[in-house]
C-alpha cells in the first residue's frame, strides 16, 4: 500500500494529464481503491433535479454487480438525500445503508461481507457533481486518517470535474467569438456583393444597347456565383465538419463508410441548437460504430422524435448483443455516449442481452 502522500500525488498527476471525464473518474477510483485499505468504490454523479447515476465502480461485490446494478441504482439512500439537500458536506461513515441491506438480504451469499460505507461529496466551490463511495469487508466503520484521505481524493476529483467544465465553457466562448467573426464576414463580404447585384441590375434595366445589357448579365452572374461560394465557405464554417447538409445526410454518409444499411426515420419539427445537434451525432456515430463492431450485422435503424418537451433518440440493430456485465470491449465506447448525453443535460439508457440485438435510448429535455 502507498503512502497517503504518495497516493495523492499520483491521483493528482493522473487527473492533471487526463482530459476525459469520465477517464478521471474511473481512473481516480481505480488508483485509491488499488492502493489504500479500501476495499472496493463507486461513484453517483448526481444532476440539478438530484437524480442519481452509477458514473463508476470498481470491484464491486457479485450482489452490487446482480441485475446490472439494479441495488446501486434504483430508489434513493440517506446520502443521496442528505446530498441533495446540501447537509453532506465532508467524508462520512454511513451507519446503515438502505442499498447494501437490500443487496444483502437479497445475495446474502454474494455481497463479500461489505455491509457498510463510507460517503464524501465530490464538489468544487458552490458546484457539486456527485458522491464518491468506498467500503471494506468486515468494516462497519472507518477510521479518521481514512476519511481524510477520502477527502482529499474527492477534493482532487472534484476541482478536476470543474476545471472540465470550465474548459468547456472557455471553448464554447471561443466558439461563439468565431461565429460573430463569421457573421461579420458575412455582413462584409456577401452582404456587399448582393448590393452590387442589386445596383447593377437596377441599372441594366435602362440599358438599351444588346452589347451593354450582356455585360451588366454577366457581371450579375459572375457576382452571383462568387456570393453563393462565399456564403457556402462560411457555411461551413459555421457548421461542424460532417453536417454541413444536416444530421440525417450526415448519419447516412458514415452509414456508407462504415457500410452498414441504416434506415433513418425523423418524426417531428427537426429545429436544434448546433452543440446539441453535434453532440447528437456523435452519440449516433458512435453506437454505429459498435455495431460495425461488435454486432455481427450490417443493418441498424435510427429514429429520432422531436416534441414541444424531449428530443428522443432510439439506435437498434438486431444483431449478436452483449451482456452488459461483461461489456468490457464495449465500455469505452459505452461510457463516452453516457458523457456525451450528460453534456447536453440527457438520460443514457442502453439494452442488450445474447442473441436478442442492442437498443441504445437517450432522452433530451428542451431547455
Amino acid at each position: 500500500m502507498k503512502s497517503k502522500l504518495q497516493l495523492l500525488k499520483d491521483i493528482a498527476e493522473f487527473l492533471n494529464a487526463e482530459t476525459h471525464r469520465q477517464a478521471m473518474i474511473d481512473g481516480a477510483l481505480r488508483l485509491l481503491i488499488d492502493h489504500s485499505n479500501f476495499e472496493t468504490g463507486w461513484v453517483f454523479l448526481i444532476n440539478n433535479q438530484g437524480e442519481h447515476e452509477l458514473s463508476a465502480y470498481y470491484q464491486l461485490p457479485p450482489s452490487l454487480e446482480e441485475n446490472d446494478h439494479q441495488y446501486l441504482c434504483n430508489d434513493k439512500c440517506w446520502c443521496v438525500n442528505k446530498f441533495n439537500k446540501k447537509e453532506l458536506v465532508k467524508a462520512t461513515n454511513i451507519v446503515a445503508c438502505s442499498r447494501l441491506e437490500r443487496a444483502a438480504r437479497s445475495e446474502k451469499d454474494s455481497n463479500n461481507h461489505i455491509t457498510h460505507h463510507a460517503t464524501v461529496p465530490l464538489f468544487s466551490g458552490s458546484e457539486n457533481f456527485g458522491l464518491l463511495n468506498v467500503a471494506t469487508p468486515y468494516t462497519k466503520e472507518f477510521q479518521q486518517d481514512e476519511l481524510d484521505l477520502l477527502e482529499s481524493v474527492a477534493f482532487q476529483l472534484g476541482s478536476s470535474l470543474k476545471r472540465l467544465d470550465l474548459t468547456v465553457k472557455e471553448k464554447e466562448s471561443m466558439i461563439m467569438q468565431e461565429r460573430q467573426r463569421l457573421a461579420r464576414e458575412l455582413h462584409d463580404s456577401v452582404n456587399q456583393m448582393l448590393f452590387s447585384i442589386g445596383i447593377t441590375s437596377h441599372a441594366a434595366q435602362s440599358l438599351k444597347e444588346s452589347e451593354q445589357i450582356e455585360g451588366a448579365f454577366k457581371r450579375i452572374g459572375d457576382t452571383s456565383k462568387y456570393a453563393m461560394q462565399e456564403m457556402k465557405a462560411l457555411i461551413w464554417q459555421l457548421k461542424p465538419i460532417g453536417l454541413e447538409n444536416g444530421i440525417i445526410d450526415a448519419i447516412e454518409n458514415y452509414a456508407k463508410i462504415l457500410q452498414l444499411e441504416v434506415e433513418v426515420t425523423v418524426t417531428g419539427f427537426y429545429n436544434l441548437a448546433d452543440d446539441v445537434e453535434l453532440e447528437i451525432y456523435r452519440i449516433i456515430q458512435e453506437s454505429l460504430n459498435n455495431v460495425r463492431k461488435h454486432a455481427n450485422t450490417d443493418a441498424a435503424e435510427v429514429a429520432l422524435e422531436l416534441t414541444d418537451k424531449v428530443i428522443s433518440i432510439q439506435i437498434k440493430d438486431l444483431g449478436q448483443g452483449f451482456d452488459l456485465k461483461a461489456s468490457r470491449g464495449l465500455s469505452h465506447g459505452i461510457s463516452n455516449m453516457r458523457e456525451r448525453t450528460r453534456n447536453i443535460g440527457g438520460k443514457f439508457e442502453i439494452q442488450s442481452a445474447a442473441n436478442q440485438g442492442t437498443i441504445i435510448r437517450v432522452v433530451i429535455p428542451k431547455g
